[in-house]
């Protein structure tokens, strides 16, 4: 008898694609259509803050919030330098209430209700690299987007969060490793970073602090997924989620290694520059060979517009046969990958209560037996 199972696309090498590149703040764009690029060649600058500060000036003028207004120095949207005078109250008495800016910035808000102001680092000058080998195929000057068709490979993960960002990848470790707060570290600002079993909470909250723009990770606390996650387990989603930074899981939910397949093809890829999407739980990796370009420029696409991007990530009711390569889903031996030896023909009364057919799966370590209903074939 026949069994089946669901193919879920782990590596997938997409082939010709579009990317966006965006400027991150105001800023202008300076390429031309058909241009070539290359990753190091820039396509455009911008400005960008580095970080804030919030004073609570209710408290350092001793008045309260709705009052501090009339007592502020300088306008929203003003630059101010440090030591400089930023706010100053006289009592009938004489007594004065002196308050100096603590850094340069720019007075950026002030909450009235409750007397807090945020200042705004002075923004920087910031190149945007093309990061790809590829060509411009459209422009849009007021939204700082830049269209280059490109050649790419995708990553699929299990589940994820946040919207799409892009950095370089960077490997905190081995894929078996537990990541927590303290392997974070501001020097990863920007970057992707790769490894682990399981990402938790803490090691989440530092890397926003540390603008990281995102986790690829083997494993993760369901609980700490829906905080983060919007609060649901639904695959797919129907709700965009963004909290500051994105995830993708690779194999599942509780302490879970990066499968060996996800993890060695993604050491090709260190140090260099990926698009991660946690709500469609994809890595997009454009190709880092000068070679692509003769495949890209002879292939020609839709205008970029018409393309619907591929999330299409599960295809149900495939035939299971020997000699295939699955991975576990179910709870023993979950992650594991291996390839089938022998698939029973006859029914097996579980631990369960249910029955099922038996498939013997050879692995690296070992052979196993699994349902066949608790593996998915993998590509």
């Amino acid at each position: 008898m026949k069994q089946f199972s669901q193919r879920r696309f782990r590596i997938e090498k997409v082939g010709v694609t579009y990317i966006s590149r965006n400027l991150k703040g105001k800023g202008n764009l300076t390429v031309h259509l058909g241009q070539e690029v290359t990753p190091s060649e820039i396509i455009g600058t911008f400005e960008l803050s580095f970080g804030f500060r919030i004073l609570n000036l209710a408290n350092l003028l001793s008045v309260q919030g709705p009052e501090v207004k009339k007592y502020l120095q300088k306008g929203m949207g003003q630059r101010i330098y440090k030591g400089e005078l930023l706010a100053f109250k006289k009592d009938l008495f004489g007594n004065q209430k002196v308050v100096t800016a603590p850094s340069d910035g720019v007075i950026d808000y002030l909450n009235e209700r409750t007397g807090g102001l945020k200042i705004s680092a002075i923004p920087k000058k910031v190149d945007l690299p093309a990061a790809v080998f590829g060509v411009v195929d459209a422009i849009n000057q007021q939204l700082g987007q830049v269209i280059i068709r490109t050649e790419v490979s995708k990553v699929y993960g299990v589940f994820g969060t946040g919207r799409s960002r892009d950095g370089i990848l960077h490997f905190l470790g081995r894929r078996e490793d537990i990541i927590t707060a303290n392997k974070i570290s501001p020097a990863f600002s920007d970057n992707i970073l790769v490894g682990g079993s399981i990402l938790y909470k803490d090691a989440i909250s530092e890397a926003i602090s540390s603008s990281i723009s995102g986790f690829i990770t083997g494993g993760m606390n369901a609980r700490d997924y829906m905080v983060v996650g919007g609060g649901r387990l639904v695959f797919p989603k129907k709700i965009e989620n963004d909290i500051g930074i994105s995830i993708v899981g690779c194999e599942g939910f509780g302490l879970i290694p990066i499968g060996e397949d996800i993890y060695n093809y993604l050491l090709n890829y260190d140090g260099k520059f990926g698009i991660i999407d946690g709500n469609t739980a994809t890595l997009i990796l454009p190709s880092f060979s000068s070679q692509s370009m003769s495949l890209v420029k002879r292939t020609k696409l839709p205008p970029p517009s018409q393309m619907v991007p591929a999330n299409q990530t599960l295809i149900p009711q495939h035939d299971l046969s020997v000699g295939q390569k699955v991975r576990v889903v179910g709870i023993s031996f979950l992650g594991e990958q291996g390839k089938i030896i022998v698939i029973n023909q006859s029914e097996t009364l579980l631990p369960s209560g249910i029955k099922g057919y038996i498939l013997t799966i050879e692995t690296k370590r070992r052979k196993i037996q699994i349902p066949s209903n608790n593996v998915e074939i993998i590509d």
